[in-house]
């Protein structure tokens, strides 16, 4: 269980004592010295992770299925440039004043689905979200989803109008004419293409379903059929998609 932080002396100066949310498999109290460490023991394996600021006491959940290379991406100058709340908290204090914590490590990539993998952190931001509302570092309490952020009027204001980045661009007539074209029957580029089973479950876009009550998985569904399961209307099913939050006792999830 996660306690308040003490200070401890550090030869950078005072930092805090990292603490985690469960006693973890793995950890690296100083990312910056142990990166090379972080990529290898953690490649290929699907996991669930907790950044600590040993500054601030801050600390942030995520997951990757590959984690070796979900981790060693936050030190991509391209994705801290996302500027998300970890993202400046690293930029602002550096990796050398955070520690890393593999929380769980379930299994080697491939072993389970993303879903699956979802649920497990899911656990974890119930948790920081219940009882660490005011230290974590996360952006939405849904795991994989930015269902529940809430946007900033500067946010949304910065994105209006003449702000947005696509106003005023022109678009050049033969990408108004592939917007126009008729792309019914043979017209198609995939008029009379026969697609492969492992095609067509790619292209179907399932709803997973889950217990609100511990968030297990119930099951995953194409979305007639997720409607047709659970009596439930096609525009109610888009809502509770799209705002995360449960119905009748269940969770619907992309």
């Amino acid at each position: 269980m996660l306690i308040s932080p003490v200070l401890v002396k550090a030869p950078l100066g005072p930092k805090l004592q990292h603490k985690f949310l469960v006693s973890p498999l793995r950890y690296y109290v100083n990312a910056e010295d142990e990166r090379s460490n972080i990529a290898s023991q953690n490649r290929g394996r699907s996991i669930v992770y907790q950044w600590f600021n040993l500054i601030t006491g801050q600390i942030y959940v995520g997951s990757g299925l590959n984690g070796s290379a979900r981790l060693i991406s936050y030190w991509s100058p391209s994705v801290l440039a996302k500027k998300t709340r970890i993202y400046l908290s690293i930029l602002q204090y550096t990796h050398s004043n955070f520690a890393l914590a593999i929380l769980e490590d379930l299994g080697p990539t491939g072993y389970i689905t993303r879903a699956d993998l979802l649920v497990r952190e899911q656990y974890y931001l119930n948790s920081i979200f219940d009882e660490y509302s005011h230290i974590h570092l996360n952006h939405a309490p849904f795991a994989g989803s930015t269902a529940g952020l809430i946007r900033s009027p500067e946010f949304i204001a910065n994105r209006t109008g003449s702000l947005n980045p696509m106003f005023g661009r022109p678009k050049s007539p033969e990408f108004l004419a592939m917007q126009k074209r008729d792309k019914s029957g043979s017209n198609n580029p995939q008029f009379g293409v026969v697609k492969t089973a492992e095609t067509v479950a790619k292209l179907t876009k399932l709803v997973y379903v889950y217990s609100a009550e511990d968030l297990s998985l119930i099951g995953s569904y194409s979305t007639v059929n997720c409607a047709k399961q659970f009596k439930i209307g096609k525009e109610t099913l888009s809502k509770y998609i799209a705002n995360g939050q449960a119905f009748k006792g269940l969770i619907f999830r992309r």
